[in-house]
């Protein structure tokens, strides 16, 4: 990281108060803004930060919730992650068989992690939906390859659950419920995704969902510390969309929530929140791009 300090002169229009200091530690205005910028710049040099420390790349992602701001970009239509490098995958068939093979993978939560899914059936031909028997689009589904014994489910989460689709109440299950009826093993992994149902309600509820998720995956490690947990955020949505009951402003409430709350476990955590700015997707199901890189990074974590 570089600090830069421009050489230049320029017409002050005011000034702001001091509390305004510690917003540019690195450059050289100090705590005036507003100053207007000339046509012709003078002399800009470069320095290096001697406050901030080289962010080094490595093979495999860290767990854990925390990570840089923004976490990564999107080039190519990839997400690259800052803290570490993440395969291309490009082979799906080569895919299945090594990585993914015999695992057992559960997408807990919302349709956006339906999506993950959904994308998977679509994209190797070796995948094939089981019949569980529910009703409607909202019905949990499974897909299996047999050749590779791979298994995947996503079972949707209980009440909030908001949707212009018929559904039936008789396959809910909340998500704390479903973990502690997991055995877990080292090819067990769980995605959890839940965040959008709740936006709408007060942030105590989400709290306590959360919470309670937690105390189910302690348990979980307590017995199995070998299975896999990756938490992937809510993302952004549409713009024109109910913004009061529904508006990003509660999901990015939401995810420093889910941030603090899950800090201190060793689980993965997929920042869809900076997936979904950095592409400049409005898209409650994001596009496929998206998606496909969100997969990529959980199974950085998995392999």
């Amino acid at each position: 990281m570089s600090c830069v300090t421009f050489s230049l002169h320029a017409q002050e229009h005011f000034q702001v108060p001091s509390f305004h200091e510690g917003w540019s530690r690195c450059t050289s205005f100090g705590p005036k803004i507003g100053v207007e910028i000339p046509k012709k710049f003078g002399v800009i040099h470069v320095l290096p930060c001697k406050s901030e420390k080289m962010t080094l790349k490595s093979n495999k992602c860290p767990l854990g919730m925390s990570s840089p701001s923004p976490s990564g970009f999107f080039w190519q239509n990839q997400w690259h992650p800052v803290l570490c490098t993440v395969s291309s995958y490009d082979n799906m068939n080569h895919l299945m068989n090594t990585c993914l093979k015999g695992k057992l993978i559960y997408l807990l939560g919302d349709s956006t992690a339906r999506q993950w899914l959904e994308f998977l059936t679509r994209n190797v031909r070796s995948f094939r939906y089981l019949d569980t028997h529910g009703f409607g689009k909202q019905s949990n589904l499974m897909a299996v390859d047999l050749g590779a014994n791979v298994h995947i489910k996503w079972i949707k989460h209980h009440h909030p659950l908001i949707t212009t689709y018929e559904y039936l109440t008789t396959d809910h299950d909340y998500v704390a419920r479903k973990i502690d009826r997991l055995a877990g093993d080292a090819n067990t992994a769980l995605v959890l995704a839940l965040g959008q149902h709740f936006r709408p309600f007060p942030i105590q509820l989400f709290i306590r969902r959360m919470v309670n998720i937690r105390e189910a995956i302690q348990r979980l490690f307590l017995r199995s510390p070998q299975t896999k947990v990756v938490i992937k955020g809510e993302n952004t949505r549409e713009l024109d969309t109910d913004v009061e009951r529904f508006g990003d402003f509660y999901g990015f409430a939401q995810n420093l929530v889910l941030r603090d709350i899950f800090k201190d476990l060793q689980v993965a955590f997929i920042d869809a929140w900076d997936m979904t700015i950095a592409y400049g997707s409005n898209r409650l199901h994001p596009l496929d791009d998206i998606v496909w890189s969100q997969i990529r990074l959980f199974l950085n974590y998995i392999c």
